[in-house]
């Protein structure tokens, strides 16, 4: 049994060969923000004339030169009835390794466009009494699940980096925008 966990051992390590640590995107997205900083985004979904609704809190509790904290709390809504996740904590490292895969394709470069992309654009859009000039992108894909049109509004003004997302699979559609952005 040993030989054979050892063996697994070097041929996995040949394949997918050392880790390469990349800047995490989610560090730099929230790094800029002081400590205190929240945001409350909401997201909802349909299928099948079953809705869902969620609201994801996120608080920047300590920010530190090669990690920070984050603490999220989720409450959703399914048919009427109401699930609330208690407050976790997590940390967010500066950088992350992503192993070599043979075979594999490039790790995405953030900002690059995606493929897919149709149209392309600026908007400047309100959260409260804060404005924020996002980029957003139009896209079509194709996935097992079918054809995907969606639209997604990107800023380095708020927290995370993403404001809104609209998607359409087939007879699913989500949506998630920024409703709260608090700022100590």
């Amino acid at each position: 049994m040993r030989m054979i966990l050892i063996t697994f051992g070097l041929v996995f390590a040949s394949v997918v060969g050392r880790a390469d640590p990349i800047e995490n995107p989610e560090f730099k997205q929230w790094a800029s923000f002081k400590s205190g900083t929240s945001i409350v985004m909401s997201m909802t979904s349909e299928f099948n004339g079953m809705k869902s609704a969620t609201k994801i809190g996120t608080k920047l509790l300590e920010v530190g030169a090669d990690k920070l904290v984050l603490e999220v709390e989720t409450a959703t809504v399914v048919n009427g009835m109401e699930f609330k996740g208690p407050p976790t904590k997590r940390e967010v490292t500066k950088t992350i390794e992503v192993p070599k895969v043979e075979g594999a394709p490039a790790t995405p470069t953030p900002g690059v466009k995606p493929e897919g992309t149709t149209e392309e654009g600026t908007e400047t859009v309100k959260i409260g009494d804060v404005e924020v000039k996002t980029k957003w992108m139009k896209y079509k894909s194709k996935t097992a699940a079918g054809e995907v049109e969606g639209q997604t509004w990107m800023s380095d003004e708020v927290p995370g980096g993403l404001f809104k997302s609209e998607t359409k699979t087939g007879t699913i559609t989500s949506k998630m925008v920024i409703v709260e952005f608090k700022k100590p």
